[in-house]
C-alpha cells in the first residue's frame, strides 16, 4: 500500500507541475482520501465554483464536506444547487431548506422536494399549496406522491381540470377513479373525453358506454368506439347504422373494421359511392380491391382519378394506363372524325 500511495503522490506532483484544472482536482478529491486536504488546499487557491463544492458536498463525507459546506454558504447559492443539496446531502438539509425558503422556491422545485425528500414532504407541500399550485403542479404530486395524492385532488377538483388529466386519474389511479368520473359527469365533459375513457379504461367502459349514448354520439364517435372496443362494437354499429352515415365513415369502418366490411360494403354501395369513394376503397381495402375497380371503371373516372390509381396502387398500374391509353384513342379517333369528315 505505501507504493502504491509513494507511486499516487509522484503523479500528484507532476499534475501540480502541468496546471489540474478545478475538474480534475475534484476527481482527486473524492477519489483519493490520503490526498484529499492537500488537494482541497491547491483547489482553494483557484477559487472553486459552486459546481465544484457541490460536487464535493455530495459525493464527499467526512471532516471536509463541512468545510465544502461554509464555502459555498460564502457565494451565491442557486435554487437548484439548495434543492440538490436537500436530496442528496442530509447533513445539510434543513439549513439549506431554510435559505430556500428565504430565496422563494419556484412550485417545480417545491414539488420535486415533496416527491423525493421524505423528511420535508409535508413542509415542503404546505408551502406549495399556498403559492396556487397549477394543474400540472397537482396532477405531478397526484401521480407521483401517494401520501399527498387525496389533499392535490380537492384542490385540484375545483379548478375544472384538463380533461386529459381527469382522464389519467380515471385510468391510473385507483383511489380517486370514482371521484373523478364523477367529476367528469358534473362538468358534462365532451364525447371526446367520454370516448376515450370507453375505449382506455374497461372497468368504467358500460358506465361510459351509456353516457355517450345520453349525449347524442356523433358518427366519428362511434367509428372509434367500433374500431377500438370489439365488446360494444355490434351495438355502436347499430348506433352508427341508425345515422345515416356518410360515405366518409363508411369508409373508415371498410379500412379499419375488417369483421364489419362486407356490411359496411353493402351499404355504402347502396348509396351510390362516388369514384372517389372507390378510389379510396381501392387503395386501402385490398380484398375489395378488384371489386372496387370494375365498378369505378363502369362510373367513367376522370383523368386525374385514373392517375390516383396509378400513382399509388401498383398492382392496377398496368390496367389503369391501358385504359387511360385506351379512353385517349377514341378521343383521337372522335377529333380526327370531326376535322376530316363532318361537313
Amino acid at each position: 500500500m505505501e507504493e502504491k500511495l509513494k507511486k499516487v503522490k509522484a503523479l500528484w506532483e507532476r499534475l501540480k507541475v502541468s496546471g489540474a484544472t478545478s475538474k480534475e482536482l475534484c476527481e482527486l478529491i473524492k477519489n483519493v482520501p490520503e490526498l484529499r486536504n492537500e488537494v482541497w488546499r491547491e483547489l482553494k487557491k483557484n477559487n472553486p465554483t459552486n459546481e465544484d463544492l457541490r460536487f464535493l458536498i455530495e459525493f464527499v463525507d467526512g471532516d471536509l464536506q463541512k468545510e465544502f459546506w461554509e464555502e459555498l454558504k460564502k457565494n451565491k447559492i442557486s435554487n437548484f444547487e439548495l434543492k440538490n443539496i436537500i436530496e442528496y446531502v442530509e447533513p445539510f438539509r434543513k439549513e439549506a431548506w431554510k435559505k430556500l425558503l428565504k430565496q422563494k422556491p419556484t412550485n417545480f422545485e417545491l414539488r420535486d422536494i415533496a416527491r423525493y425528500v421524505e423528511p420535508l414532504r409535508h413542509d415542503a407541500w404546505k408551502k406549495l399549496a399556498k403559492q396556487k399550485p397549477t394543474e400540472n403542479d397537482l396532477i405531478y404530486i397526484i401521480k407521483f406522491v401517494e401520501s399527498l395524492r387525496k389533499d392535490a385532488w380537492k384542490k385540484l377538483a375545483k379548478m375544472n381540470p384538463d380533461t386529459d388529466n381527469l382522464l389519467y386519474i380515471i385510468k391510473y389511479v385507483k383511489e380517486l377513479r370514482e371521484d373523478a368520473w364523477k367529476l367528469t359527469l358534473k362538468l358534462r365533459q365532451s364525447n371526446d373525453i367520454i370516448r376515450k375513457i370507453i375505449t382506455k379504461v374497461p372497468d368504467f367502459r358500460e358506465r361510459a358506454w351509456e353516457t355517450l349514448l345520453a349525449q347524442n354520439p356523433s358518427n366519428s364517435d362511434l367509428c372509434f368506439i367500433i374500431k377500438d372496443v370489439e365488446s360494444l362494437r355490434e351495438q355502436a354499429w347499430k348506433e352508427f347504422c341508425k345515422k345515416n352515415p356518410s360515405n366518409e365513415d363508411l369508409r373508415f369502418i371498410l379500412k379499419h373494421v375488417k369483421e364489419l366490411r362486407s356490411r359496411a360494403w353493402k351499404n355504402l354501395l347502396e348509396r351510390k359511392p362516388t369514384n372517389n369513394d372507390y378510389c379510396f376503397i381501392i387503395k386501402d381495402v385490398e380484398s375489395l380491391r378488384v371489386e372496387a375497380w370494375k365498378k369505378f371503371i363502369k362510373n367513367k373516372p376522370t383523368d386525374d382519378e385514373i392517375d390516383f390509381i396509378i400513382r399509388y396502387i401498383p398492382t392496377l398500374k398496368n390496367y389503369a394506363e391501358r385504359y387511360k391509353k385506351t379512353k385517349n384513342n377514341k378521343i383521337l379517333e372522335e377529333i380526327k372524325d370531326i376535322y376530316l369528315y363532318e361537313k
